[in-house]
């Protein structure tokens, strides 16, 4: 027995680093093109759920070829991958990153039930603005550190193609739609992560947004079942 599992083992992990079969055809074909840097080559094979990386890949495209235009921006930042990678696929958006930087808020705790009333506010504080500046030090990127909705002053009209949230919890979720679906170019997409029952949370935010707009939420098959909404023409 212990030899089947040593060998299903050896076998995962010869699949993530070596085998080719995951990356989508047009994404091979990219890197032929010279069109995926060596940094994006080297991030995609570390990355542990393909499958949400390569719909950030996609997404991204998408948004270049249609000229969808408008600023990235991440909500629950933690420390820089998501945030790293996306900008690795398009370097060309300023990207407004929002977090305590801190670890969650004692208030935004008190109500929430699954997986997210375990937390408590030493969870994701193993962080830092300063630590996260320094591995996201290209000029694109803009820090809005403090607690969310507070961090949007003086980005009232600002216009965003593609907004990554993984905040964990109902009240910055609520929050982040409510301020960023407004504000979403035409054609330009949320991705939320998080969205399945152990977050019950995330998904009560989403589902009473979601209620409220006439675009549909779209699943995606990744690991903790993220969840897009486009912003369609008026």
């Amino acid at each position: 027995m212990l030899g089947i599992i040593l060998f299903y083992l050896i076998y995962y992990v010869y699949t993530i680093l070596f085998d080719k079969n995951y990356q989508p055809k047009a994404y091979q074909l990219a890197v032929k093109k010279g069109e995926v840097s060596a940094v994006l080559r080297k991030v995609e094979k570390k990355y542990p759920d393909k499958v949400r990386f390569f719909n950030f890949w996609f997404q991204v495209e998408r948004l270049k070829k249609e000229k969808v235009p408008g600023s990235f921006a991440e909500l629950g930042v933690y420390k820089g991958d998501s945030a790293f990678l996306l900008h690795q696929m398009d370097q060309s958006r300023i990207f407004h990153l929002f977090d305590t930087f801190e670890g969650f808020q004692a208030n935004d705790l008190k109500t929430e039930i699954g997986k997210a009333a375990t937390y408590t506010t030493s969870n994701f504080a193993d962080t830092s603005v300063q630590k996260v500046k320094k591995r996201l030090s290209d000029p694109e990127f803009i820090f809005h550190q403090g607690y969310f909705p507070e961090t949007t002053k003086g980005l009232k009209n600002e216009q965003y193609a593609l907004v990554s949230m993984d905040a964990d919890l109902y009240n910055p979720t609520k929050a982040g739609l409510e301020y960023f679906y407004p504000r979403l170019s035409q054609g330009g997409v949320i991705i939320v992560h998080d969205y399945n029952p152990d977050w019950p949370g995330i998904m009560k935010a989403v589902d009473d947004f979601a209620a409220g707009i006439p675009e549909p939420i779209v699943p995606m098959p990744d690991v903790d079942s993220s969840v897009m909404i486009f912003k369609a023409n008026d």
